[in-house]
Formats: C-alpha cells, structure tokens, sequence
C-alpha cells in the first residue's frame, strides 16, 4: 500500500506538471503570433490614425468657421476634409460620414441649400446608419432635413439616374479604320476617382478598357482607336469608377453596350465631261480674264485727220482689233462686278496731205496728218450669270458703263485721194468720251478655275457720236 499510494502519487504529479507545461507553450505561442500581427497591421494602423486626426482637426475647424459666419470657409474645410478621407482610403469610415453630416449643417445652417444638405445627410446614412446631429449645430430646419434624408434613405432617393450622372450623347455612326471620339461630362457631384471608356472591336470577344482624360472644356474623353473600327460595327460603354477599381455608375453595359455602325468612305465619282469641277465658291472670289477680237462700227459726223464728213453712215468691219483684260469680283455666285480696259488697235485709214502743205505748225508741220492708231477706254461692268455656279456652261448679261474713245474707219467725202494720192481717202471717226453699252456671251470651265470666255459687248461713245460690237473670246481664271 505505501509504495502502491507513492507511485499513484508520483503519477498524479507527473500528469499535472505536463498539463502545466502545455499551457505554458500555448501562452508564449499566442503572445509570439499576436506580436506578429501587431508588427504587420501597426503601421497601416498608424497611418489611418494620423489621417484620421486630420480630418477630424478640419472638422473642428470648419464647426469653428461655421459658428463664426464664414460658411464658405467652413465650407472649402470640410470639402478637403473629404477628399483626404478618399486619398486614405477611408471612403466607409465613420469619419467620412460625420464629415457629411457637418457639411449639410452648413449647406443648410449657412448656404442656405436644402436639397444638398439632404444628399449629404442621405451619404452621411449611407455610410454609417446610426449617425446624428450634434445637438449643439442642429434646429427644428436642420433636424427636419435629417428626418428627410432619414425617410429617403430606405427608396433609395439618393440614386443618381445614370443619364445625370454621366452626361453623354450616344454615337451611333462612324467610319471604318477611323478613331471614334467619345466624349461624357460627369456630374460635379459624382464621386468617382477616374473614367474608363471600354470597347469592343466586331472581331474581338472581349472589351478593352481606355483611361478618359479631362479636356479644356471639362468633358472627359477618349478616341476607340482606329485598329478597333475595321469591321461594320465597334461597341463601347462607360464606368466612373471608385479608387478601388469599383463601378459607382455607367453609360451601357458589357451586356447591352452602345453600338457604332461603321460604314466605308464613299468612293469618289469621276466627274463627266459636261459636268464642272464644283467650285468653292467661299474661297473663289477673284475673277480675272485676257480677251480679244474684232468687231463691227457705226460713224457719223467727221475724220479726224481730213476734218470732213463721213461720205455715208453705216454698219462695217472696225478695220481694228482690241484686247480687254477684266478684273472682277463675285459678290453671289452669279453676281459680279468689275473693271474692264479697252485697248483698240486701228488700222486701215490713210495718211492725208495737206493742199500746198498746209498752214505753218498743222500736222506737225510737214503737212501730213497722220490717222489715229489707237484708242483706251476704261469701264465699269457688272455680270449676271444665268445659270449656277458649278454649271460648265454658264451665259451671261452684262452691261458696261465708263469714259475714254472708240475708233471707226469710214471713208471721207473730200478728198477723195489721200496717201500716195491714188489711195481711197479713209480717216479715222471717234465717238465718246463717255461710253455705255449691253453684252452678253458664256463662260465654258473646263476645270478647276481656269475657263473660256466669249461674248459680244456694245459700246455707244456720246456726245460725239460712234458706236461698235466687239467680238471677243479669251481664258478666265477664278481664284
């Protein structure tokens, strides 16, 4: 019995002090693994401590503001209190929604804007359900637009309908092997870190995803490459999206995304021979054309060089040639308006001797007067085309009105010799100085810019007395 109550004894003894020693392990096992963790989570816990501290100060401060009256202060304080509670990543804590919630005190108590003080209450909520008002900042109007935002929480009246909050026009057509612009103006009350347009090509099975920068004019926008629009169609949809990659709202969906059609440049149509080059006629207002040719005459009254009559009037060939070069401007596509010269070469008239060689100091003193050899006009002319613009054939009116002489070559009834003295005596008859006349012809383009000009233009000179239809064709240009 005794050695038998000493081994139980010692059993006994040996069981416990083994338990013990188990516990033991376990209590240094558990301290080394919390320590661990402490060693791992302490400095992201440090870091939300110290962000939170921030946010917090510029909470007090904004309270601090708002109960002196400078409610734009308190404002700007509690806006940047926000975005540092996105930058820290802290877009659920408890922080971030009683940020909110002093925000619409303001919004309501100083600014005066009920709807905004609800939505930032109805964030507030949404955030951290149980939060209240600070009795010390609240009153009977504050209190009711919490209770409002309370009431509208469960409805979800806070949602954003996704046309507001990306404000986006569809684009329905585009051209094959051609970027696609995409444009969308996000909400400034959207919280959403970045935008992100996703396309799909007509041969791919899968959507890539395209960052969308903010341009000038605040729109966010992003081109869906031309290596993706080689097919008949491309598909896109858009997503504001939060820091960490979660989708707050978009315009379409992988499902039911938004379609192009794409279709191919129009193959370019050759144009026909009797159809004009199109002209565009913003930029091609300059006309300018060299022309010349003959004509008929009408005289009366008396040569120059043998001061006597014109032995019979009538219609005959001007024995003379002109050049008009013309300098318009279209002021429509059918009206212009210009300057005209003309520049008349005469011929055919004879020298006249003088009886007896005439008095001292007549015809330069030799006794031969010599017929005229030319004549200038300048006129004023305005043409109306008759048919449009783009038309390869294109008539015309015009009427000319301006100063200067013309020159017929009539035969003279006395002498009846001049020259050599077997010659008809024919002398040269002037009309004007001024000078007034219709005319009409066509212009033929026969590309672009570059035509031919051909017309007739009457000219009648008063108060001496002559009238001429010249005959002229030449090349115009339009620039």
């Amino acid at each position: 019995m005794p050695i038998s109550r000493y081994c139980g004894t010692v059993t006994t003894r040996g069981y416990r002090s083994r338990r013990s020693q188990g516990a033991r392990l376990r209590l240094v096992m558990g301290s080394v693994a919390l320590a661990a963790t402490l060693a791992v989570a302490g400095p992201a816990l440090a870091d939300d401590a110290s962000a939170v501290g921030k946010i917090t100060l510029l909470n007090r401060k904004a309270v601090d503001a708002y109960q002196h009256l400078e409610f734009e202060t308190a404002e700007r304080l509690l806006n940047e209190a926000l975005d540092q509670t996105e930058r820290a990543g802290l877009t659920q804590h408890p922080i971030r929604a009683r940020t909110f919630v002093t925000l619409g005190i303001v919004s309501l108590g100083g600014l005066k804007q009920r709807e905004k003080a609800v939505k930032y209450f109805r964030k507030a909520l949404q955030i951290q359900p149980e939060v209240r008002l600070n009795p010390g900042l609240a009153n009977p109007e504050i209190q009711a637009a919490f209770d409002d935002a309370v009431a509208g929480l469960g409805t979800g009246g806070d949602d954003m309908p996704p046309e507001k909050a990306l404000v986006h026009e569809p684009v329905r057509t585009g051209q094959t092997k051609q970027p696609v612009m995409i444009s969308v103006v996000p909400d400034k009350e959207l919280e959403a870190s970045s935008l992100v347009l996703r396309y799909r090509a007509a041969t791919s099975s899968s959507f890539m995803d395209l960052p969308m920068t903010k341009a000038a004019t605040g729109a966010f926008e992003a081109a869906i490459p031309a290596s993706a629009t080689d097919g008949e169609q491309v598909a896109y949809f858009i997503e504001a999206r939060r820091r960490n990659g979660s989708v707050v709202v978009g315009r379409g969906t992988a499902v039911d995304p938004i379609v192009v059609a794409l279709a191919r440049p129009a193959e370019a149509v050759a144009a026909t021979p009797h159809t004009a080059p199109a002209r565009a006629e913003s930029d091609k207002k300059i006309f300018f054309a060299l022309a010349g040719g003959t004509g008929l005459g009408y005289s009366t009254g008396d040569g120059e060089a043998t001061r006597n009559a014109v032995s019979s009037a009538g219609v005959g060939w001007t024995h003379s040639g002109q050049l008009a070069p013309e300098l318009g401007y279209f002021f429509s596509p059918q009206l212009m308006f210009g300057v005209q010269m003309r520049l008349q070469l005469v011929r055919g008239a004879n020298e006249y001797h003088l009886p007896n060689g005439g008095m001292s100091g007549e015809c330069g003193g030799d006794g031969v007067c010599s017929p005229a050899s030319g004549a200038i006009a300048a006129l004023l002319k305005l043409t109306w085309f008759l048919t449009d613009a783009n038309s390869a054939f294109q008539p015309y009116l015009s009427l000319s009105a301006g100063a200067g002489t013309i020159r017929n070559v009539s035969s003279v009834k006395a002498p009846p010799t001049c020259g050599s003295g077997t010659d008809a005596c024919l002398d040269t008859v002037a009309g004007g100085p001024a000078l007034v006349g219709p005319g009409f012809g066509f212009r033929l383009v026969v590309s672009d810019g570059v035509g031919i000009v051909a017309g007739v233009s009457g000219l009648v000179g008063v108060p001496k007395f002559a009238a001429t239809a010249d005959m002229n064709i030449g090349v115009a240009f339009q620039l």
